[in-house]
């Protein structure tokens, strides 16, 4: 098949009408051909000079060379299928231009197929783009529509289709403007230049009738032109309509039904004088352009879907190989460290790891340290030697053994402090922690914690480890400031004791300069931050206590008392909302509504306001019970 030409004597015309006898059998088409094929090839050899010694060698002495089959000789329904199989516009083109027998086979479903397939993962480019634009008018039925071989020469148009009358027309050289090149657009079913798109077209108000109208052509929303005749064939391209027809129809009538009966009208006149088909069988045409359209579609999208699950399950595969053999080797680095580190008491906490069956790092150590010393050896385990691995360990155990020594996470050393901030980090760090959210600090374990312990200051390591937990200082801070009060009735304010710790929290916060910053807070910061906010959080319960017992907070609390507030919200709720005061950004003014500051300057009219606001719409504002 790799001859394209065939000799005259086997160029026979063959009736097209067996490309649209879908019932006949390719199979029976093609070994009728391999007989023909036969004979002519008998014929041929019997013509041949004998160019062997014996009449055996002669029989086999083109047994092995194979033989040509011309293209065009092929049955007409066969060349139909492999148009349909071509995914180039360009190819098809090549291919079925070679000939008029070729040519009478290109059906415009090997056409619309040859664009969606072009480019499948690329819908917004290139030839399927193409080929959406020129479905759209065709569904808008509002151009004439083309014939496969038009169709075919607007997907591979280079310049534009006007000719003499292109508006971007070299007349030195003769030629028209060349297409651009990034565009894929076929303005109103044509092959038009930009020049000719901005100078060649009419441009009418947004408001006119038949911007939206099926049968109108449009471009870029409100630019028209009208129908193209060919100088050669005498057909007519483009639009159905003139954009003279359009606008006499717009001044003649006011109402929108008047236009669209003449505007229907003049579609069936357009359809029927210069159209090929009737209006019943344009839109038959039509109809069936675009069920093509979508067929293929849907085909390339399947294709497409199915090549991508298809990668993906590939993927996955070596992904799950991937993972399964670092996890084998992981597993072997991790039993090493347990024999490295059999004799650490601390062992526990020192390989405490969550396992990651699904995810290419394997393993995740709880403390920092661990998982900062094996950082190299997880990353790469294939090239982890036993010497790295065993001097990791080594460090490992030797920190975790120092911590051991010292008693660390016993907090004897400041269990019996008169210190209240120090009273304050033991009662969190023994009901509100444990030693393994400890070591999950990203500073537990580095240089400097490792010599505070060494030079017995086990204070300043433990501050500096939870310097770096979020939510621990402000906590200790909490905790030192507000002290239990088993004496004081349930029901009076001093005994709410945890909403008033959430309010030291907010103070700590409020007032600690960048706590979570890239450097840590140094203990006289630590120390100065403590003492402002005890003298803010004095401030701040005092009035807290004064605005739920002002008459006006009383009053909102009694009013209303049967209505319910939404989302389980009720009155006291939004009260409470005092031990946790927000900022809130009003939205479209660009101001803040600070219940902090409301709080802070004893404005409690606002305060109350903005409570009354969350009890209605507590969603809004993000609080809740």
């Amino acid at each position: 098949m790799s001859s394209l030409r065939a000799p005259r004597s086997l160029r026979k015309r063959q009736p097209a009408k067996l490309a649209d006898d879908l019932d006949y059998d390719l199979e029976t088409l093609l070994k009728e051909h391999e007989l023909n094929g036969v004979e002519y090839r008998a014929q041929r050899d019997a013509k041949k000079p004998k160019t062997g010694e014996t009449e055996e060698e002669d029989k086999y002495a083109d047994a092995f060379k194979g033989y040509e089959i011309p293209f065009d000789t092929l049955p007409a329904l066969c060349i139909e299928r492999i148009f349909a199989m071509l995914d180039s516009p360009q190819d098809l083109y090549n291919l079925a231009f070679s000939s008029k027998f070729l040519m009478s086979l290109v059906t415009p479903r090997a056409v619309i197929r040859s664009a969606v397939f072009n480019n499948l993962r690329k819908r917004d480019k290139g030839n399927r783009k193409t080929m959406a634009n020129i479905m759209g008018y065709i569904n808008n039925r509002s151009i004439h529509v083309p014939s496969a071989h038009r169709m075919l020469r607007l997907l591979n148009a280079k310049s534009c289709e006007r000719g003499d009358r292109c508006w971007g027309k070299n007349l030195n050289t003769g030629k028209a403007m060349a297409l651009n090149r990034n565009s894929c657009n076929r303005p109103f079913g044509l092959a038009l230049c930009d020049k000719c798109v901005k100078f060649g077209t009419t441009k009418v108000p947004y408001s006119h009738f038949s911007r939206f109208q099926q049968g109108v052509a449009f471009h870029q929303w409100n630019l028209l032109m009208n129908p193209q005749r060919d100088p050669k064939s005498g057909d007519v391209n483009g639009p159905l309509l003139e954009v003279l027809e359009l606008q006499q129809i717009e001044n003649t009538y006011a109402n929108n039904d008047d236009k669209k009966s003449a505007l229907d009208g003049i579609v069936q006149k357009a359809l029927s004088s210069d159209g090929k088909y009737c209006p019943m069988h344009y839109e038959e045409k039509a109809a069936a352009y675009h069920e093509m359209f979508e067929n293929a579609e849907k085909e390339a999208d399947e294709h497409v879907a199915a090549a991508l699950e298809k990668d993906q399950q590939k993927y996955r595969e070596r992904r799950d190989e991937r993972i399964a053999k670092r996890m084998t080797r992981i597993r072997s680095i991790y039993a090493s460290l347990e024999d490295s580190l059999y004799d650490c008491p601390l062992k526990d906490l020192a390989l405490d790891c969550r396992w990651l069956e699904s995810d290419e790092r394997c393993v995740k150590f709880t403390c920092h340290i661990v998982e900062q010393k094996l950082s190299n050896i997880i990353s790469a385990p294939a090239s982890a030697s036993d010497r790295s691995i065993a001097n990791a360990a080594t460090s490992i155990k030797q920190i975790f053994n120092t911590l051991n020594e010292k008693n660390f996470f016993s907090f004897s050393y400041i269990e019996n402090s008169g210190n209240r901030f120090r009273r304050g980090i033991y009662e969190y760090c023994t009901n509100e922690t444990t030693p393994l959210e400890i070591m999950q600090s990203s500073i537990a374990g580095d240089a400097h914690f490792m010599q505070a312990l060494e030079e017995e200051k086990p204070v300043r390591a433990l501050v500096r480890a939870l310097n770096r937990m979020r939510g621990a200082l402000s906590r200790i801070f909490a905790l030192s400031v507000v002290r239990d009060n088993p004496g004081v009735p349930d029901g009076d304010a001093e005994n709410r004791v945890e909403e008033f710790r959430k309010l030291a929290e907010v103070v700590w916060n409020k007032k600690a300069p960048n706590q979570y910053g890239s450097e840590v807070m140094s203990f006289t910061i630590i120390k100065d931050t403590f003492n402002t906010c005890v003298e803010e959080f004095r401030t701040m319960k005092k009035n807290v206590k004064d605005y739920l017992r002002d008459e006006h907070t009383r009053r909102f609390l009694d009013r209303d008392t049967a209505i319910a507030g939404r989302d389980n919200f009720s009155r006291q709720d939004a009260i409470d909302q005092v031990f946790v005061p927000k900022t809130h950004t009003v939205w479209m003014q660009g101001t803040r509504n600070s219940a902090y500051d409301h709080l802070r300057s004893r404005n409690f009219e606002s305060l109350l306001n903005l409570h009354e606001q969350y009890f209605r719409r507590p969603s809004q504002f993000g609080v809740h019970a």
